[in-house]
C-alpha cells in the first residue's frame, strides 16, 4: 500500500497570496480616499445628471443616491471618482456652490466607526442652554428648507445601510448648537503709541517683577540698561501687521532666482523662425545664427561659463572695417552718455596684409562701462536690415567670458596698478573717495539696469528678436530644434519667394 505525501504548500506561494492581499487592501483604500459625500442635495437630482455636473473636474467610477424604503431620496449622496487628486479638484470647486437651485454640501466620505466616534465625543461636549424663544422673531421656513431638515433628521437615525452609507461626515449632526457669547476682541494701540519695548539677551532666570523701566528710557539708555548682569538689547515693537510684513518680505527675497550667470540674457536677440523679425532674413545669416546658439550652449555647461553684461560680440561685419569704425557705430546705437571701452576685430594674424595687418575674422567684441547702453545697442542693431545689407545684418549677442580666466586678469591688472604708483587709478586705501562713491551709488546702477531691462525694443525695431528679462528660465535649443528651426525658415523663404514673383 502506497501513502500519499502531503506536500507543503512552497513559501514563495505564501509570499504571493500575502502581496496579493497587500495589493487589494491598497487598491480599496485608495479607492475609499477618493470617494465624496453629497449633502443638501435637491430631490430632482438623479445619478446621471450628477456624473454628468462632476465628470468635467474627473473620471468617475460610481454615482449612488440614497433612498428610503419607499424609494423616495434622502437628499444626501456619494460620489466615486478613480483619483484622489479629482476629487479633491470636486470638492474645491463644488462646496458651497449652487446645484439646480440648491447649495450642496461636499466634503470627503469617513468610514462609520470614525463618525460615530466623532459625533459620541461632540455629544458629551455640548451642552444645550436653555433661551428664552421670541415667537415674534419665528419665520415660516420654505418649502426646500423643510425638505432638508427632514432628509438630514432621516439620514442620522438610520444606522444600517449599505457600505456607501456607512461613510458620512461629521456636518450631518442634527443638534443644534448654541453658540456661546463671544467677548469683545480688545485691540490693543500700545505699540502704534510706543509704549511696548521688544528687549532680547535677557536672562534665563529674569521674572516680569524685574524690569520696571519706562520704555522711552530703555529704547534710549542704549548699552547702559542691564539686568543681572547681561546688556539688554533694546528695539521699538512692532504690530502684528508690520511683523507679518517684514516675514513676507524676507520670503519673497528669497523666492527670487538667484542667477549669478546672468543666463536671462542668452535668449536676448535671438530670432525664431516664423516671428515678424524672421521675415527676410537669408538662409546663411539664420544658419549662423543657428550654430551660434549651439555654440553657447556647449559653452554653457562649463559652470565656470557666464553671459558678461557689458561685453557684447558682433557677427558678419564686412572684412573692410577696422576697430575704430566699429566703435564709432556702436557708440551711436548705445544710447545717449553711452561709453565704449572697448571695440575689437578679431584677425587671422597668420594671414597679414603688407601692412601688417592680419585679415578679418568678420566678428568681434564691443565693451561699454554700463549694461543699460550694451542692451540698448544690442536691440538696435541687431538684425538691422539698414546697417550693412538686407542679406548680410548684424548678428549681435552678449559675450559669453570664463570667470577664471577674467578673475585673474583683474588680478594682474590690479597688481600692476599697485606696482606702478605713478598710475593714475591707484587705490590708496580702502575708504578712498572713489570707493565711497560707489557705494552710494551702487543701489542707483541696479535699479537703473532693472528698468532698462524691462523696456521693451522700440516699436519700429520689429527685427530684434526676443527681449529677455530678468528672472526669466530660459531653455536652451536642443539640436533637434535647432534643425527643425533651419528647416521651417527655408520653407518660410521660399514662400515669401512664391508670393514676390505673384505680386
Amino acid at each position: 500500500m502506497v501513502h500519499s505525501k502531503i506536500i507543503p504548500k512552497s513559501k514563495e506561494v505564501v509570499k504571493q497570496k500575502l502581496r496579493d492581499r497587500k495589493k487589494l487592501s491598497k487598491k480599496l483604500l485608495k479607492e475609499k480616499r477618493a470617494r465624496l459625500v453629497l449633502k443638501n442635495l435637491p430631490f430632482k437630482a438623479t445619478e446621471a445628471n450628477l456624473k454628468e455636473y462632476f465628470e468635467q473636474y474627473g473620471d468617475i467610477a460610481n454615482v449612488e443616491l440614497l433612498k428610503k424604503p419607499d424609494g423616495k431620496l434622502r437628499g444626501c449622496g456619494f460620489v466615486q471618482f478613480h483619483l484622489v487628486q479629482k476629487a479633491a479638484k470636486a470638492r474645491h470647486h463644488t462646496n458651497g456652490k449652487q446645484f439646480m437651485g440648491r447649495e450642496i454640501k461636499v466634503d470627503f466620505a469617513k468610514p462609520k466607526d470614525r463618525y460615530k466616534k466623532e459625533i459620541k465625543k461632540e455629544n458629551e461636549s455640548v451642552e444645550i442652554k436653555e433661551e428664552p424663544i421670541d415667537v415674534d422673531e419665528i419665520k415660516e421656513e420654505d418649502a426646500d428648507q423643510k425638505d432638508k431638515v427632514e432628509a438630514l433628521k432621516e439620514e442620522d437615525s438610520e444606522e444600517h445601510s449599505d457600505d456607501d452609507s456607512d461613510i458620512l461626515n461629521e456636518d450631518e449632526e442634527l443638534e443644534e448648537k448654541v453658540p456661546e457669547k463671544q467677548k469683545p476682541h480688545v485691540i490693543s494701540n500700545d505699540v502704534a503709541e510706543g509704549k511696548t519695548v521688544f528687549v532680547k539677551n535677557v536672562p534665563f532666570q529674569a521674572t516680569n517683577d524685574d524690569d520696571k523701566e519706562d520704555a522711552d528710557k530703555a529704547l534710549s539708555a542704549g548699552t547702559e540698561l542691564t539686568l543681572m548682569g547681561n546688556v539688554l538689547d533694546c528695539h521699538p515693537a512692532l504690530d502684528r501687521n508690520e511683523v507679518h510684513r517684514k516675514v513676507q518680505d524676507k520670503i519673497e527675497l528669497k523666492k527670487e532666482p538667484k542667477d549669478s550667470r546672468n543666463l536671462y540674457l542668452v535668449k536676448e536677440g535671438v530670432i525664431l523662425a516664423g516671428t515678424k523679425a524672421a521675415e527676410s532674413v537669408s538662409a546663411s545669416d539664420m544658419a549662423k545664427r543657428l550654430q551660434i546658439e549651439q555654440y553657447k550652449t556647449q559653452m554653457l555647461r562649463n559652470l565656470n561659463m557666464f553671459v558678461s553684461k557689458d561685453r557684447l560680440v558682433v557677427h558678419n561685419l564686412p572684412a573692410s572695417w577696422d576697430d575704430k569704425k566699429v566703435r564709432t557705430l556702436f557708440q551711436k546705437y548705445g544710447g545717449p552718455m553711452a561709453i565704449v571701452k572697448e571695440a575689437r576685430i578679431m584677425r587671422d594674424m597668420k594671414n597679414v596684409d603688407a601692412q601688417g595687418i592680419g585679415k578679418s575674422k568678420e566678428y568681434g567684441f564691443v565693451a561699454f562701462t554700463k549694461h543699460e547702453n550694451a542692451l540698448t545697442a544690442l536691440r538696435s542693431l541687431n538684425n538691422n536690415p539698414n546697417i550693412f545689407s538686407s542679406n548680410r545684418r548684424p548678428i549681435v549677442t552678449f559675450s559669453i567670458e570664463n570667470k577664471k580666466m577674467l578673475n585673474a586678469r583683474m588680478k594682474r591688472l590690479e597688481k600692476s596698478k599697485v606696482n606702478n604708483p605713478k598710475h593714475k587709478n591707484v587705490n590708496p586705501g580702502p575708504e578712498s573717495k572713489e570707493n565711497k562713491f560707489n557705494k552710494i551709488s551702487r543701489k542707483r546702477k541696479r535699479d537703473e539696469i532693472e528698468e532698462v531691462n524691462k523696456r521693451e525694443p522700440n516699436e519700429g525695431q520689429q527685427f530684434s528678436g526676443i527681449s529677455a528679462k530678468p528672472g526669466t528660465k530660459q531653455k536652451m535649443r536642443s539640436r533637434y530644434k535647432l534643425s527643425t528651426q533651419a528647416k521651417l525658415h527655408y520653407e518660410n523663404l521660399k514662400k515669401e519667394k512664391k508670393e514676390a514673383k505673384e505680386c
